[in-house]
């Protein structure tokens, strides 16, 4: 439901610029020239998003907020015996908002109700549970979309099986499984399905769990 939210809020902003423009008596070549802009832009929207920073939150306020936000999913990881390991936070530069794309999809982000936070005056962060597996292989990742699972390999591959969005080029180190629109105990059982086969190969995992490691699979996955 998160990504049918996410499209529908996206046009209703869109809707709501559009008869903004039309209230402000801009011609109909005009408004289509800056709806084609728009588009334009989402294509190169990560550049103008900027460097997205990976920090670990540690504000006792900020990591409750989290929490709550997904109590449903993190009850339902913990029924699947995962336990909460540590709060990640995708940092970007508070001066982008004054870029009408990036303050366009940061509104976006806010209505669909992701916790976010003004950090050290010059920082917008969107925070994230992460959860560690009670056999420590993998870590879970709470999404308003859905659930990712990451498992590091002593090779540095990584396993990443998520059951939402669409099939995108990860780098080469990265095996992506996908069970779309999969409950979160069904694309678990997934991934530990592919975890099997994968130590079948020779591969061992990296049972070193830390916020190091996990950033390396978040700058990659």
């Amino acid at each position: 439901m998160g990504i049918v939210r996410f499209l529908v809020l996206t046009v209703l902003l869109l809707g709501a610029f559009n008869a903004l423009l039309q209230i402000a008596h801009v011609s109909g070549e005009v408004q289509i020239a800056i709806l084609v802009l728009f588009w334009i832009l989402s294509l190169f929207g990560k550049y103008l998003v900027g460097t997205v920073e990976c920090i670990q939150i540690v504000s006792p306020g900020f990591e409750r907020r989290i929490q709550h936000r997904y109590r449903s999913q993190l009850n339902q990881l913990r029924d699947l015996e995962f336990s909460p390991l540590f709060s990640h936070g995708e940092a970007f530069p508070l001066y982008r908002l004054l870029l009408i794309y990036p303050a366009f999809l940061f509104t976006i982000m806010v209505l669909n109700r992701e916790v976010a936070s003004i950090e050290d005056g010059s920082k917008l962060v969107f925070g994230y549970s992460i959860l560690n597996s009670s056999d420590r292989t993998t870590y879970a990742h709470a999404l308003q979309f859905g659930v990712k699972y990451h498992t590091l390999f002593q090779d540095d591959t990584i396993l990443l099986t998520k059951n939402f969005g669409a099939r995108k080029k990860y780098d080469s180190g990265v095996v992506l499984h996908m069970l779309k629109n999969g409950s979160i105990s069904a694309t678990w059982a997934e991934h530990q399905k592919q975890v099997q086969l994968l130590e079948a190969t020779g591969k061992q995992i990296n049972r070193e769990i830390n916020f190091q490691n996990y950033l390396k699979i978040s700058r990659l996955a």
